[in-house]
């Protein structure tokens, strides 16, 4: 099967949070709150995705009202926060939702996500991913996490797609 068509297949995209959406430091206030930085273009990236019909989740092994705050904000439907075993929350969300790993494309940084990779129909990693997980990616991206990786995933994809010049005529009127 090609890229394209393996594209076509997706109906969810998972991610990973720390690395991913957010370029992998911990940030910790005088008092001992978690702080996190989001890339504003990889925001815009999981509203393009959204207005494709493509589901968007995360599966993280760490837990913050920050990010808590940022996810309900993008309007992302599936939150699994605090997990170090991603596999079991995809294969519950897989069977919660009827789908097949050939629907899932999942962003990932390290190597707690590489029993996801090998699994999903359509595995991506980000440019600072250790050189063993880039060999189970379809796609690398350029971009570090946290500096605007997601949304060049999400453009990959949605290239392969074909729905690239749909979701983003709109910003040209």
């Amino acid at each position: 099967m090609d890229i394209k068509e393996r594209a076509t297949r997706v109906k969810i995209l998972l991610l990973d949070v720390d690395g991913v959406l957010t370029d992998g430091r911990l940030y910790y206030t005088s008092q001992g709150e978690e702080i996190k930085v989001f890339n504003v273009k990889d925001g815009l990236g999981i509203k393009l995705a959204q207005r494709a019909n493509i589901r968007i989740g995360v599966i993280s092994g760490r837990k913050s009202l920050a990010l808590i705050n940022r996810l309900e904000e993008l309007g992302i439907e599936e939150i699994h926060l605090g997990l170090n075993n991603k596999l079991p929350i995809l294969e519950e969300i897989l069977g919660r939702l009827s789908l097949k790993y050939e629907n899932v494309a999942f962003l990932g940084d390290d190597y707690v996500d590489l029993p996801v990779l090998r699994r999903v129909g359509f595995p991506m990693v980000v440019a600072d991913s250790p050189e063993e997980l880039k060999r189970h990616a379809i796609y690398v991206t350029k971009a570090k996490g946290g500096e605007g990786a997601v949304r060049e995933a999400i453009e990959f994809l949605l290239k392969q797609r074909g729905q690239w010049e749909e979701a983003v005529k709109h910003y040209y009127a």
